[in-house]
């Protein structure tokens, strides 16, 4: 995960006080009044979004015999017996008698089944096959008993539910994507537990429920119920198998507006989250993440996965505020956009410095050396802000993203 890093505050030198104190003030004869907020806030109409079945792997199977067998396993996932074994309790056998897949084929349609459903979490990742001379049998198993599963289902459904109530129809792709992120993370905290167990006794932290109703999750928990989430706000989601930081990792493409980018929660769930992985290209996600080979072995692979080369969508190119100069201008701009984050209560806020200005140079001007120009933004952009809502700035706490020019901050607030 990412090191923390706090936002250095001036310190008047004469002052006997300990701690971090804010200069009295920046501001400059340039930096004119800014509007005050009101306290009532606009509400756009709701429209409910249309709701799309992530089906991407079951387009990716090597044939359409393995498509077929994809959809016995979905007529029979929901039939849990009472019967028990040392894998769970057994499911319906999906049996196709007019086709003998190869093992690799089996494993490939059982893995694209589970990997386009994280609705269907109560199936566990052991299961058996067979063959006849004709046929193909598949025997999944339930981590849970049917009566079990009724009630899981209730709480993931209801939580589902009181996410996508903030989500409309009539907002952009890319605002709808954010909202459900910033629901997912609010809800979310990485089970590090779970992922030190490599016998995966625990199971939720694996599956979109253990995200969202249990609130723990490792990467596949992140990544599935991002892909849970996206299918009930209009968004084409899959997952990405591979590895990120010296462990095996999972990961999502999202499609938004038409193009395809690499998305992953889990590492954007830090100890500051972060903007680092919202809607990057092939290259940005390939600087720390290795992803599978397509179409290699079944147990650790890749179906065949869309390019990602746009960055039209890129969250900091397109939603931080965009940095060039640090003038009066670039001030005001931070400032408004501080006292709207503000306004919506949002605890992250993101710049972007232009590639044209050298990086490293600027975020020190902006935190670590006089005249501490962030402050100054935040300094400006209480004067619009009522006293209980107005930012506080030795609280803050901030990360970067050289590679994208990125820098997202954690706000804090007075009181």
């Amino acid at each position: 995960m990412k090191k923390m890093k706090c936002i250095a505050a001036a310190v008047v030198a004469a002052a006997m006080l300990s701690g971090c104190a804010l200069l009295p003030g920046n501001l400059t004869q340039e930096d004119t009044p800014l509007p005050a907020v009101s306290s009532a806030a606009s509400q756009a109409g709701k429209t409910a979004c249309t709701a799309v079945t992530q089906r991407n792997d079951y387009q990716g199977l090597p044939s359409d015999q393995c498509r077929r067998m994809y959809d016995k396993l979905a007529e029979c996932v929901q039939s849990i017996s009472g019967a028990k074994d040392e894998n769970g309790y057994l499911i319906r056998t999906a049996n196709l008698i007019t086709a003998k897949l190869t093992d690799e084929e089996t494993k490939r349609t059982v893995m694209a089944f589970l990997n386009d459903n994280p609705q269907i979490f109560w199936v566990s990742n052991q299961y058996t096959y067979s063959f006849t001379l004709t046929g193909t049998s598949i025997q999944l198993y339930s981590r849970v008993s049917s009566s079990e599963r009724d009630t899981m289902k209730k709480k993931l459904n209801s939580t589902v539910s009181e996410i996508l109530s903030g989500v409309s129809g009539r907002q952009a792709e890319m605002e709808r994507e954010e909202r459900i992120f910033t629901a997912l993370a609010d809800r979310c905290t990485y089970d590090k537990e779970a992922s030190a167990d490599s016998q995966q006794k625990s199971w939720q932290p694996y599956t979109a429920y253990g995200a969202l109703v249990e609130g723990k999750a490792v990467c596949d928990g992140y990544a599935r119920a991002m892909q849970l989430l996206c299918s009930g706000a209009g968004l084409q989601c899959r997952l990405v198998n591979g590895d990120s930081k010296g462990a095996a990792h999972i990961w999502n493409l999202i499609c938004v507006n038409g193009k395809w980018y690499h998305f992953d929660a889990t590492w954007m769930d830090s100890s500051i989250r972060n903007y680092d992985y919202f809607n990057v290209t092939d290259a940005i996600i390939k600087k720390d993440h290795t992803l599978s080979p397509v179409n290699g072995d079944a147990s650790d692979c890749n179906f065949p996965l869309p390019t990602a080369q746009s960055t039209a969508d890129n969250y900091y190119q397109k939603c931080a505020v965009q940095i060039s100069a640090l003038d009066s201008g670039t001030r005001k701009r931070i400032a408004q956009a501080l006292v709207q984050a503000a306004q919506e209560k949002k605890t992250v806020f993101a710049m972007h410095i232009n590639e044209k200005v050298i990086f490293n140079q600027t975020v020190d001007k902006l935190f670590n050396g006089s005249p501490y120009f962030f402050q100054s933004c935040v300094q400006y952009a209480n004067t619009a802000l009522p006293e209980g809502k107005r930012l506080s700035y030795p609280a803050m706490q901030y990360s970067t993203s050289a590679v994208q020019g990125g820098i997202s901050i954690r706000l804090a607030y007075n009181g």
